[in-house]
Order: C-alpha cells, then structure tokens, then sequence
C-alpha cells in the first residue's frame, strides 16, 4: 500500500502581493513520458480555468513573459532542492526588471514526486486547488494574466512548480473574422466582425477595424483605416480578375490583431 500523501503549506499575503506555497508527495501510475513540460504547462493553465468556468469566471490569459519567469522561479527551487519564494528570487523586481505591468501580483509554488510530467502536474494543481489559500489566488475576481512553470530534478524525482499571476492592464490582441463573402454579376461584397477576448478585469474592449484589398496577387491597399463598419461592397469590378481582402482589429488600449487570412473573389 502507498502510504498517505505529505504535504506542507505555507501562504503569505502583504499588501498588493499574495503569496502561496504548497508541497505533496504523490504516489501515482505512471503517465506518458511523451508530455512536454510545456504542454503539462498548459494542463495546468487549462485546469485552472476549467474551475473557474464553472465558478462564473474568466479564464486566466497566458502570458509569455510571466511564463518564462516561472520557468525560471520552477528551474532554481529545481536546481536547489528548494521549495521556496527566496529561492525563486524577488519577484517584485523580477516583475519590473521585465518591464511587466502590474496593479498586483501574486504566486502559489509547489512540488510533487509524481512521475513527470502529466501526473506531477495532476498532483501540484490537485495540491493547489485542495487548500483554500492557494485556491484563492488562482480562484481571484482580480489576476487576469498567468504564467506557468515546471522544473523537475531528476536525482530525486521532484518537480517543481510555478504559478505567477498579475492583474494588468489589457495586452491581449482582440480577433478579426471575416464573416462572408459574395458577388452578384461584378459586385463583390465581404462582411466581416470581432471582438476582444474578455478578461476578468480591464477588458479595453473592441475600438475598430483596418481593411487592405488587393487585385490578383498585388500589392496590399488599404481601404480603411481606423473604421468601425463591418461591410465592404466593390462595384463594377473588371472581369477575368480576382479581388481579395484581409481585416484586423484594434481595441481601447492599442492592441492590434493580426491580419486575417485573405478572403478572395472571382469576376468571370
């Protein structure tokens, strides 16, 4: 029989920074070695979200930059054996040295001696979200951007665990789609819309659309800039040619999408 799970916590809150650590050693089948870190990353982030879907909130939004300094903060409790905030350095001037916007921010740690990657991954969110602190942080109506780090060591089979979240402004690119596209004799006509994907807090909200078109393989012309219709009509096209246009969107705060897919129509 396996014995019990051990674990040990620890959470700090000071001011505008709230601070978590949890360590469980779990006893599991193994998982598919196939799994990268990243991808056992991205469970985490995926699970975390899941709950909180069906506690009516929004998801936490990946961040690259908080990504990698919980990579970094994982690798170093890896590297010295050490579950640990010191360990990990001083996240507030990690956070600045980055040049990374925050209005609060906060992290839970952990470890597991579950088999990397899938189950130690299983065992640390399982661990956070079993112990209302941690649940808290990851549960909280004001982060929404997430980083998310694992680290394992291999002469003793732990993995370490990272999870840094901040509440900041949007810097989420919002999304063009083209919706449709017709002709009707050599009138051509495209729809298109989009949004920005809702945050828990400081959504900017969508502002307006760019739209380029071209003629067969040309150079990209811009139609309109900074507009906030949703419809193009062409008239009176040339025949034997092929019209094409493409869309991004801008919201509040200046973020810009990328360009659709292009979206091309025949005269015959």
């Amino acid at each position: 029989m396996s014995p019990r799970p051990r674990r040990r916590l620890l959470s700090h809150a000071l001011g505008a920074t709230l601070i978590a650590a949890i360590a469980v050693t779990a006893f599991a089948a193994p998982a598919s070695a196939t799994t990268s870190a990243s991808d056992a990353e991205a469970m985490i982030i995926g699970w975390v979200n899941t709950a909180r879907a069906d506690a009516g909130l929004r998801p936490l939004r990946g961040d690259k930059d908080l990504a990698y300094l919980a990579g970094l903060r994982a690798y170093r409790m890896a590297r010295n054996n050490t579950m640990s905030h010191t360990v990990g350095g001083n996240l507030f001037y990690q956070l600045n040295y980055l040049d990374i916007q925050w209005y609060r921010y906060g992290e839970t740690i952990g470890w597991s001696t579950a088999d990397w990657t899938v189950d130690a991954a299983r065992a640390i969110y399982r661990s956070w979200m079993g112990s209302a602190p941690h649940r808290a942080l990851l549960m909280s109506t004001r982060f929404n951007y997430i980083g998310l780090g694992l680290a394992y060591r291999s002469s003793n089979g732990r993995t370490f665990g990272s999870a840094v979240m901040t509440e900041s402004k949007d810097h989420t690119r919002p999304v063009a789609r083209i919706k449709t596209k017709s002709r009707s004799g050599d009138d051509l006509t495209w729809t298109w819309n989009g949004f920005d994907p809702p945050l828990q807090t400081h959504t900017a909200g969508l502002r307006d659309f760019d739209v380029q078109y071209r003629i067969g393989y040309g150079d990209w012309r811009t139609i309109y800039n900074d507009t906030t219709s949703k419809s193009l009509v062409l008239r009176d096209r040339a025949h034997d040619q092929s019209y094409a246009i493409r869309v991004r969107a801008t919201d509040r705060r200046g973020n810009v999408s990328p360009w659709t897919l292009e979206q091309r129509l025949w005269v015959p």
